[in-house]
């Protein structure tokens, strides 16, 4: 929907100017009328028509994809100037004119209207549901009714800070691991599709048969060499099927089901479920939530399908009366230090402290554990890849020894 600029007597003496979404120019004229204005001028604001105009780089770069850390920078940028006391329309006002991407610029631009036409800023945000999570409109909304709504963003702002953070210490785990393995295969790659077939031609005019390793290894460079074609595409197929069941319910219930199965990875994967599950519960709870429907914003967030379907349950028994300890005790998945740690929380009413403090105690255990995966895991991947390219060039030389042996 286009956004325009307006200039707006309010009476004989003020006027005032500001932004507009609308269908058209002249709906934006009959908005500005029910608002109790008379339009002056009425303009389509100048990113709204440059992004009308043709394609370019530059379009291109400015419609940037938005991600969760324009998420966290919005977050925290708006509790900022909420705790400095700047009013919401205001603040929204100044983010809009400080981004730097379009996308999120527009975000701001139809928040800003929403809001002072009289939406609260929750029900503006769920018009953006692609942007911002459930949880973050949910959180918002109980922040508007209590009147804390800088004290929600900034709980926010802490909760997003932590998760991107964590995903940050995997990716920088992995990034060596994974850099080590694409070199390997490259390597390997290159000598089974260039050097090794050079080679062959040598030994071809051998007159003696080859040892069985130069013999295995000149098999497996002919069977690359005609069909890498097929390797390479049922690389590709495998990783179509994977994303092929990753965008359905059933397909994904599986790969969560394998996922969890995997040594080490499984028990990777159960810990920091955990640790985001307990942290948005503690969440939800502290900013005023009853404990039945901050389940019901918390387990979607979660990653595994296994998990939200036993969560569920866990739901509604709650909801029905029971405890959550008693109703998660009777779910496999959780371990019995996080029930009796819930059952503490509920009977001392400090549940979302308890919570948080098995948060923690479960991210700390995960990026220990991250620590010494990885810390093995690179000399393995070296011990394998150096194996590999050993065999390789041992059985490129046992001919040349065969020959030395024959000729003293």
């Amino acid at each position: 929907m286009p956004t325009y600029t307006y200039f707006a007597k309010k009476n004989l003496n003020e006027t005032v100017e500001g932004i507009i979404v609308a269908d058209s120019q002249d709906n934006a004229v009959d908005k500005l009328i029910e608002m109790g204005l008379s339009p002056v001028k009425v303009e389509v604001l100048a990113s709204e028509a440059r992004r009308t105009e043709g394609t370019g780089p530059g379009r291109i770069l400015s419609f940037a994809r938005l991600n969760r850390r324009d998420l966290n920078v919005f977050t925290s940028q708006l509790k900022s100037l909420l705790r400095a006391r700047v009013d919401l329309l205001k603040s929204l006002s100044i983010l809009y004119a400080q981004s730097d991407k379009e996308k999120l610029k527009i975000i701001v631009l139809d928040l800003h209207s929403r809001v002072k036409n009289g939406a609260t800023f929750s029900d503006a945000l769920s018009q953006h549901a692609y942007f911002f999570p459930n949880l973050y409109i949910n959180l918002i909304k109980s922040g508007e009714a209590s009147g804390r709504l800088d004290d929600v963003l900034a709980e926010l702002d802490n909760f997003l800070s932590k998760e991107e953070e964590f995903k940050m210490h995997v990716r920088t785990a992995m990034a060596y691991p994974i850099l080590m393995v694409s070199v390997g295969v490259c390597v390997i790659f290159v000598l089974f599709s260039y050097v090794i077939p050079k080679l062959s031609s040598i030994f071809a005019d051998f007159e003696y048969e080859l040892p069985l390793p130069t013999r295995v290894m000149l098999a497996a460079s002919d069977f690359f060499k005609s069909y890498w074609w097929g390797i390479l595409l049922a690389v590709f197929a495998f990783i179509g099927i994977i994303v092929r069941m990753s965008g359905s319910p059933g397909g994904k219930a599986k790969l969560d089901w394998v996922k969890l199965h995997i040594p080490i990875v499984g028990d990777l994967s159960l810990k920091q479920s955990l640790a985001r599950f307990c942290m948005t519960l503690s969440l939800l709870i502290r900013s005023g939530l009853p404990v039945f429907q901050a389940l019901k914003v918390a387990i979607p967030t979660l990653e595994n399908a296994v998990f939200i379907k036993d969560l569920e349950v866990v739901r509604k028994e709650v909801m029905e009366g029971s405890t959550l300890a008693g109703s998660m005790k009777k779910v496999a998945f959780f371990p019995p230090f996080l029930v009796q740690m819930m059952s503490v929380g509920e009977e001392g009413g400090k549940l979302e402290g308890v919570l948080t403090e098995v948060a923690n105690i479960y991210t700390q255990e995960t990026d220990a554990k991250l620590k010494v995966v990885t810390s093995l895991l690179e000399p393995m991947i070296i011990l394998v890849l150096g194996l590999i390219l050993g065999s390789i060039v041992l059985a490129m030389l046992l001919p040349i020894f065969q020959i030395n042996l024959l000729i003293k």
